[in-house]
């Protein structure tokens, strides 16, 4: 009960039945409820809906298994809490195995997010179609609709960056760094795509597909991402759920394609020891061999809450020892053989535009 009302997200214990044993006060809160009425009450019949009652069925149904969901809390005035909902059997004899703990994570802001950067992505669509129109009815002013179009397909273009930039910061919102790591991410790969053999609109389409690579951090309790010590094993797993969080976030539209990979793939190690899938050499995709030699290069060169920012040569070198193991021999000699920022400050590698360009880099996660 006490490890219940340490933690800092809501919490429950609860039967076979359904019925909750104990909650934390950070739970009560959540819901808006007093606790006193909590305990005892089935889950079940804390949702009106049927559907959404036949789903905790389902889940109670599984009672001996550890799963992990979006849900929601319901609230007294019939709005939603939309959360994550893990559930765990506790291991044991009966009693002990009649009960499972519930651990449910606020993700309400996060929600707000994804709803705002898709008003504003159906927006880019709308004004797509309305340009399409409009070039349609101008075809006989051809140098007139020709400037137009370019003008307004580089709104588009900045508009498709501010979206990306926005949810981008929203999801390293919680860290002090917010906007400048990603700026450096951008800019590292997008050398290192150049110094590859890629063209220039390449290189720049993937250094803008890298600003994401660590959105899925969104789903990441403040308690991980901002420890100042190193992470426990269910620490260490519950972080690396970032990369299948951030693939699931982004677009399944064409537009995103590279951005997907990027996330779900750039802490995979070229000898195949990485996560989330363990996969090696050219199986990984090579946006995500240049994204995760550029985010190493610089989580080792920056602070953190949990270690000290190395020398661009201790850094250097940490790379070069890790030719083959963590990262593609072929990326490494690009990167040995490229002009990437060292010892400069920051503000001399960022675009003076701030729209195209996020933060914890978890390199030893």
């Amino acid at each position: 009960m006490y490890l219940l009302d340490a933690l800092n997200c809501g919490a429950a214990l609860i039967d076979r039945a359904g019925t909750l044993v104990h909650v934390n006060a950070r739970l009560c809160a959540m819901m808006r409820r007093n606790c006193r009425e909590l305990v005892g009450a089935n889950v079940v019949n804390l949702y009106a809906d049927q559907a959404d009652r036949a789903l905790v069925r389902q889940s109670l149904d599984r009672f001996d298994e550890g799963t992990e969901t979006e849900f929601f809390l319901p609230l007294p005035d019939g709005t939603k809490l939309p959360v994550i909902a893990s559930a765990r059997p506790l291991s044991g004899p009966p009693p002990i195995s009649d009960h499972r703990i519930v651990t449910m994570i606020d993700i309400s802001a996060q929600k707000q997010a994804e709803h705002s950067a898709k008003e504003q992505y159906d927006l880019i669509i709308e004004m797509s179609d309305t340009l399409l129109h409009q070039a349609l009815e101008l075809r006989k002013y051809a140098q007139t609709l020709e400037d137009r179009v370019r003008q307004r397909t580089e709104e588009i273009r900045q508009a498709h960056m501010d979206a990306i930039y926005m949810l981008a910061v929203a999801s390293e919102a919680k860290d002090d760094d917010t906007g400048r790591h990603v700026r450096r991410i951008q800019h590292h790969t997008r050398e290192l795509a150049r110094r590859l053999g890629f063209s220039p609109d390449e290189s720049e389409a993937i250094g803008y597909s890298a600003i994401l690579h660590d959105v899925g951090k969104i789903h990441v309790p403040d308690s991980i991402l901002t420890k100042p010590g190193p992470l426990d094993d269910h620490e260490r797993a519950r972080m690396q759920l970032h990369t299948l969080a951030g693939e699931r976030i982004l677009s399944p539209n064409p537009f995103f394609d590279r951005a997907r990979r990027i996330a779900r793939w750039h802490h995979e190690n070229f000898d195949g020891s990485g996560y989330p899938d363990g996969l090696a050499r050219e199986a990984i995709p090579i946006e995500a061999r240049i994204v995760h030699l550029a985010d190493v290069y610089d989580a080792l060169t920056h602070s953190r809450v949990y270690k000290r920012a190395w020398s661009a040569q201790e850094a250097i070198r940490e790379i070069s020892r890790q030719r083959g193991i963590m990262f593609d021999p072929v990326v490494v000699d690009a990167f040995n053989a490229s002009a990437l920022p060292t010892d400069r400050d920051d503000a001399d590698l960022l675009d003076p535009d701030p729209r195209p360009a996020a933060r914890h880099t978890d390199a030893g996660a």
